[in-house]
């Protein structure tokens, strides 16, 4: 099976960080962790973000997951499944405005 990264770029509603973080470190990873093909979750808290040619909105946020699995698309999609239940609720503190999901294959490392 391949592996792959899959990030996540978010940010929490407006004075409601504290919420967030609290939401997505003490039950939003372990609830990911725990479908198949997600061997791990990094949460960051975004230090700088410099944007070019885009209007972005400000991401607080950086989540990185590797995922292993022949298709990575599956484990997404074994992740929108659950996404909102209670098997995985959700915060109402996370602001999905501009969020954005991308999953990266290595191509080459150094170091």
């Amino acid at each position: 099976m391949a592996r792959f990264h899959y990030v996540v770029l978010s940010r929490s509603k407006p004075g409601q960080e504290e919420e967030y973080e609290s939401w997505y470190v003490d039950r939003h990873l372990e609830d990911v962790c725990r479908i198949d093909g997600v061997v791990s979750a990094k949460f960051y808290r975004t230090r700088l973000q410099k944007v070019y040619d885009l209007d972005a909105p400000d991401w607080s946020h950086i989540t990185v997951y590797e995922l292993e699995a022949d298709d990575p698309q599956s484990v997404i999609d074994g992740i929108l499944a659950v996404s909102g239940s209670d098997a995985m609720p959700l915060s109402d503190a996370l602001d999905k405005t501009g969020m954005v999901q991308v999953i990266g294959e290595p191509v080459g490392s150094h170091g």
